[in-house]
């Protein structure tokens, strides 16, 4: 297993290296830089002035040279300072990435609680009514688009749930009521379709394991139905499951842009946005890399845990 981890390390190298390239050449790519937008189209500045300008922010460098410039930076663990406000960008994204946080993983967790709860229900009660209303529930969910079901919510509650539309952050640590009021809907929204997904696949996998013989032979030892479900068949069933869990973590924090922007919630989605639209390069090529690298760890993290979940795997 360790020997394996290593490898994955070192095969993230590369991927976190053309994660670098691809978000520079991007942002950089897009026409218009951060001075001519600061400056905007009315400008009566010279084009010295406007040269001058560049070179101060060092945007008359070829791109190349930039690259390097900012990777070797990176290197260092300096993600550069704003090009607006001049505060250092990893102060920036770190305030900005708890809430991000904050918000995916009470997504997940509601969505696991959902989704592990009707799959297994629907499992074993296949067929039934609660069957055909968990797969009809989850088509919708794979439906319907996060923008879509955030302003649907937002609607919803302020005509009748007043109490949840607020659009007032607050941190948790201030106010932890206030907090998950806020946080609540924004997590249902982004949340929805990975609980549609795992639904399905916690479904498709109890099914499979349900009806293999050593279900049968436990429940002719006589044990009760409870510890057959949970203790032997849910358990072998979870290595599908924890996969996709570990992927759509990342794709969560991917949809998390739109939701933060959707319900105003200053996180990491609203940052980048914000960030690109100002062409404020270090901004934007620092919350890229940050999630990236979030999301090779969470891969490694669930490869590693295919051997806690089911001790035949094993890699060597």
């Amino acid at each position: 297993m360790f020997t394996f981890a290593v490898k994955r390390l070192l095969w993230a190298i590369p991927t976190l290296l053309g994660v670098t390239v691809a978000t520079f050449l991007m942002i950089h790519l897009i026409p218009g830089n951060v001075v001519q937008v600061m400056l905007g189209t009315s400008s009566a500045l010279s084009p010295r002035q406007m040269a001058e300008l560049s070179a101060l922010y060092g945007l008359d460098r070829p791109l190349w040279t930039q690259y390097l410039t900012w990777l070797s930076a990176l290197l260092r663990g300096d993600l550069g300072f704003s090009l607006r406000s001049g505060v250092p960008a990893g102060q920036l994204i770190s305030q900005a990435f708890a809430i991000t946080m904050e918000l995916t993983v009470i997504a997940m967790l509601l969505s696991l609680l959902l989704a592990l709860t009707t799959g297994i229900v629907a499992a074993v009660r296949r067929g039934g009514w609660l069957d055909l209303g968990a797969r009809a529930v989850a088509i919708i969910g794979l439906s319907i688009p996060h923008f879509w079901l955030g302003t649907m919510l937002i609607l919803g509650a302020s005509l009748y749930m007043p109490s949840l539309s607020t659009f007032s952050f607050v941190p948790f640590t201030k106010a932890p009521l206030e907090n998950l009021r806020a946080m609540i809907l924004p997590a249902f929204a982004l949340g929805l379709s990975l609980t549609a997904i795992v639904m399905r696949q916690t479904r498709a996998a109890m099914l499979e394991v349900l009806a293999q013989p050593y279900i049968q032979t436990a429940r002719s030892k006589g044990l009760h139905e409870r510890a057959v479900i949970f203790r032997h068949a849910l358990r072998n069933a979870l290595i599908p499951i924890v996969t996709i869990v570990g992927l759509q973590f990342g794709y969560l924090l991917g949809g998390a842009v739109v939701i933060e922007n959707v319900f105003a919630l200053p996180g990491v989605g609203r940052v980048v946005v914000n960030a690109i639209n100002q062409r404020d390069y270090p901004l934007v090529q620092g919350s890229v890399f940050l999630i990236a690298s979030l999301f090779v760890v969470i891969n490694l993290l669930v490869d590693i845990a295919y051997g806690l979940i089911n001790p035949r795997v094993r890699y060597q």
